[in-house]
């Protein structure tokens, strides 16, 4: 009786075949099995509904972004010749406040040829704590994501002790010391030239030796002098030395005084903003002609004030 093939009996037809179409058949088995087992396991970009990765961006002449490595990490730079620390932050692609606060740059005037400067690969300052505390609690202070500062310090524990140095990523310094440290803090009371500079001199009058704790600025008779930042007027008056004086005072420890004038203009208590005149140049006092003596108080001390002036 003849047996119909189809579909359903392929298998019976194989099994009462010859020898030779048995084995041909295990054999085409195999190789399905194999090759099977060789195909690629399904990755990222081929799973549905679970990547952000758009067919563009699929493709093999896509290179695909290694993941970020969010560790600061420092290089050395040897200053040359006309450098200058804003020139330098460009060249970096880092904040200005970045390369002061790394390098405690008390003044931007002390760049020096081949000083060695440590440039971070990312912006942001130094924060020294002065006091056992948490990442947590620093985070907050300067308003920034505390797993940003384990991340860029490599923290093992969120306990940090006094003096130990942290880098805040993309924290700025405040404004008033930035301008300070750039020397942009203040304005020049006066345009003019220097007749005498902060320092040991030759006194004009006796010829010895003296410290002058101020700039002389010689500008026309009458000129007027104003104020180089905003504060307030804390005292007025007339001495044989200084003849007739202003002194101010501003925000963060400043005070600064003016001296040998013609007229003053402002009176003790007022409100002076940046800029307003103060009065006017004179010789009164212990003057060789006319100018301004102009000193500058930081915190109690006197400072050269070229070391702040634009």
């Amino acid at each position: 009786m003849a047996i119909r093939l189809d579909r359903n009996n392929w298998v019976y037809y194989i099994g009462r075949g010859s020898n030779l179409r048995i084995l041909l058949f295990s054999i085409g088995c195999m190789l399905f099995l194999l090759g099977s087992s060789f195909r690629p396991a399904p990755g990222p970009l081929s799973a549905r509904g679970g990547s952000d990765a758009t067919p563009f961006a699929a493709s093999e002449d896509i290179v695909m972004p290694e993941p970020e490595d969010k560790l600061v990490k420092y290089t050395v730079y040897e200053v040359k010749r006309g450098d200058t620390l804003s020139g330098i932050a460009a060249q970096f692609d880092v904040s200005l406040d970045t390369l002061i606060s790394i390098n405690a740059f008390t003044s931007a005037k002390a760049l020096k040829p081949g000083q060695l400067l440590k440039v971070p690969n990312q912006s942001g300052i130094v924060h020294i704590p002065t006091k056992d505390a948490t990442v947590q609690e620093i985070a907050a202070a300067y308003n920034i994501s505390a797993d940003r500062i384990i991340d860029a310090n490599g923290l093992l524990t969120e306990n940090i002790h006094a003096g130990r140095p942290l880098f805040l990523p993309d924290v700025r310094l405040p404004a008033a010391q930035l301008r300070e440290i750039a020397g942009t803090l203040f304005r020049w009371p006066v345009s003019g030239r220097i007749t005498s500079w902060f320092g040991w001199r030759k006194d004009p009058f006796t010829g010895r030796r003296s410290f002058h704790n101020a700039i002389d600025i010689a500008a026309p008779y009458g000129s007027p002098i104003k104020a180089p930042m905003d504060g307030r007027v804390i005292e007025t008056g007339y001495s044989p030395i200084l003849g007739k004086y202003v002194m101010m005072s501003h925000s963060g420890g400043w005070k600064t005084l003016y001296g040998h004038m013609s007229e003053i203009v402002v009176q003790e208590g007022q409100y002076v903003s940046q800029g307003r005149t103060l009065g006017r140049i004179g010789t009164t006092g212990y003057s060789t002609g006319p100018h301004v003596h102009f000193e500058v108080i930081k915190n109690g001390s006197l400072v050269n004030p070229l070391n702040y002036l634009p």
